[in-house]
């Protein structure tokens, strides 16, 4: 009699023509993440990050986040590669998403939307986590206040065209949108000008691009 072993993880969400693989930067207190994660082909990284239907009907972890592809970045430089790793979602302090350039582009975008966008009013913040500062936009409903977008019950929220700046180095990253863990934001301000005091203006910025 012949076993049939169950795929390994990843095998499952690679086979899985309901996902999508994006490619990610996961930040914790103790080391970054680059690699690909997972969502539903017509979800939002945001919404699998905080547990929706997405995750109760796929094989997406609830409490834990799967990232395939995966290199670990390490403090002092030390990094590894890894063909798996499942990260805590607690333990995070922000995910940001990297756009990448791909011919199935323009039929994802043909698709269905899922969530139709309303207006928003963008709020510039300054968001502060350990060893970290992000400078962006929340995207508040017309009566709504900083308070309001982030005193809320979802994990994670959005800030799009942000600056990340980690704070021990002064190394910078931009991405379009970046998933914040708000229990891990120390506070939130509002940001004094677009080029932090403590930044050379003519020092050239780290792209994200350099953590693929």
């Amino acid at each position: 009699m012949a076993l049939q072993l169950s795929p390994r993880p990843n095998n499952a969400l690679e086979n899985n023509a309901k996902l999508k693989q994006v490619k990610v930067l996961v930040c914790t207190e103790a080391c970054a993440f680059s690699g690909y994660a997972y969502c539903g082909t017509n979800q939002r990284l945001l919404d699998a990050l905080n547990q929706n239907a997405v995750a109760n009907s796929m094989p997406l972890g609830k409490e834990f986040l799967p990232l395939v592809e995966v290199e670990v970045s390490f403090p002092h430089g030390v990094k590894k590669n890894t063909r798996e790793a499942i990260i805590r979602k607690s333990n995070i302090l922000f995910v940001g998403e990297k756009s990448e350039c791909s011919s199935a582009a323009p039929e994802i975008k043909d698709r269905p939307l899922m969530y139709p966008m309303r207006p928003k009013t963008p709020l510039a913040v300054e968001i502060h986590l350990p060893s970290y500062m992000l400078i962006g936009h929340l995207h508040a409903e017309v009566w709504q206040q900083i308070l309001d977008v982030i005193d809320r019950a979802d994990k994670f929220i959005a800030l799009t065209d942000v600056q990340v700046l980690q704070t021990s180095n002064n190394a910078e990253l931009t991405f379009d949108f970046v998933a914040v863990n708000r229990d891990k934001i120390i506070y939130v301000g509002e940001p004094i000008d677009s080029t932090p005091a403590h930044l050379p203006v003519n020092e050239p910025a780290i792209r994200h691009s350099n953590f693929s």
